[in-house]
């Protein structure tokens, strides 16, 4: 009996000192919490309200040692590690502060008030970089997880403040990125990619020069609104087309064996990507067997196809380290459809090499213009133009794609090109380790 008395002699102790505090008595609801500790040291509750109430006092001393007891009473509790975090920032103690917050978000990595505190204190720590992939950190949480008709004003405040950081800082970079490229050639030769630069960070709004134009990562202004090029418009072209029937004979070979396909599409289920690509995620309707990914060379696939890989290592293809080149056999099956989407770029142009092309098969359209295949005739345009394919045929459609620079770019824009985007892509996969 003796443990349940103490039980319930804690429990009214602790609902008279709510009940104190709801009524707006704070000192006195402080008074029986105290006298609380004294016959239970460690209770998580009373911890935890002196530790609030003592913050409130400007005690910040206090504080910590409440919420440190706290944390120690519930240790996976993250809001007292928070408060724990608040309190050392209130006594301007910057490391201990951090500490607490790493505590908090292993206990919950979704608190975003802890993701944008941890930003401010390495930012009072001058630590800015450290402190904007932060900051962008809590800024993508926050896109992907929070609704902006529910968050609180002080809250959007936070994560404006949040953004402005991440782009003055990304601004600063790719700065740097271009100064020995200015010293170079002066100001003038990288404007256009500068400008891009300037849009990517939000410093400027895009002007899209076509309604159909619009490019998902970085958007080179003043280029020509042009989404088709033409084959007389590159010197290897004519070297590439007498390659096809080798080209499709390494094709047919990995077909044949079966293996090293994959949907090019493959998203996550759940996510705000699959949602977007709902019907082809995750679909052998549309398969790659990839040369190159992502800039990185696939190294099995390019000795099964010896002849292909040595093809696109002799021709202008675009590399922008961790981007591009990007090179495959693009399957798509009967029946099936590529649906309206935007490329990444306009600094850059795809081509396909068409393979098989069943009779009857479709077409590509970008920008509202459709344009059939033609087996060994390259097919070239700009991908961030608004594209949608399909195979209408009971056979499978095969082309190689890949892709090379927009012919309007200069070779000193074309090394500004990749300093930008190599920048920008490295400050946001940075984010995410």
């Amino acid at each position: 009996m003796t443990e349940i008395t103490d039980a319930a002699d804690l429990a009214a102790r602790e609902q008279a000192a709510l009940a104190r505090y709801q009524a707006g008595d704070l000192s006195g609801a402080a008074e029986v919490f105290r006298a609380l500790l004294n016959v239970a040291p460690e209770h998580a509750t009373a911890l935890e309200f002196l530790g609030f109430e003592a913050s409130q006092r400007g005690d910040y001393a206090s504080a910590v040692e409440y919420y440190r007891r706290a944390t120690s009473a519930a240790p996976n509790d993250a809001t007292n590690c928070f408060n724990l975090a608040m309190s050392h920032y209130g006594l301007n103690e910057l490391p201990a502060a951090l500490a607490a917050l790493e505590q908090t978000l292993e206990r919950d990595p979704s608190l975003i008030e802890a993701q944008l505190y941890r930003g401010t204190v390495l930012e009072r720590m001058q630590l800015p970089r450290d402190a904007a992939l932060a900051f962008l950190r809590a800024v993508r949480f926050a896109e992907a997880n929070l609704d902006p008709q529910q968050m609180p004003p002080d809250l959007k405040h936070y994560l404006n403040h949040a953004l402005a950081v991440v782009r003055a800082h990304l601004d600063g970079e790719i700065d740097r990125s271009l100064a020995d490229l200015v010293a170079a050639h002066g100001a003038d030769a990288v404007s256009r990619l500068r400008k891009a630069g300037d849009i990517f960070v939000g410093k400027r709004p895009p002007e899209f020069a076509h309604p159909k134009w619009r490019p998902g990562l970085m958007y080179v202004p003043d280029l020509p609104p042009q989404a088709f090029y033409e084959r007389g418009d590159f010197d290897w072209v004519s070297r590439v087309e007498a390659a096809t029937e080798m080209v499709r004979a390494e094709l047919m070979n990995v077909m044949t064996e079966g293996r090293g396909f994959a949907p090019y599409v493959n998203h996550p289920e759940g996510t705000r990507e699959a949602q977007i690509w709902k019907g082809i995620n995750q679909s052998y309707d549309w398969s790659t067997f990839h040369f190159y990914r992502h800039g990185e060379r696939v190294e099995e696939n390019c000795a099964r196809c010896p002849g292909t890989a040595a093809l696109l290592e002799s021709i202008d293809i675009m590399r922008v380290p961790g981007y591009g080149p990007e090179a495959m056999f693009s399957v798509l099956k009967p029946h099936s459809r590529i649906p309206p989407h935007y490329g990444t770029v306009n600094g850059r142009l795809i081509v396909h090499l068409p393979l098989i092309v069943p009779e009857n098969c479709g077409a590509l359209k970008a920008a509202g213009e459709a344009r059939g295949w033609e087996e060994g005739k390259l097919m070239i345009f700009d991908d961030s133009f608004e594209h949608e394919a399909w195979n209408d045929s009971d056979q499978t459609r095969v082309v190689l794609i890949f892709d090379t620079w927009n012919p309007n770019l200069n070779p000193v824009e074309r090394q500004a090109f990749s300093r930008v985007l190599e920048t920008a892509q490295n400050f946001e996969r940075s984010a995410l380790t």
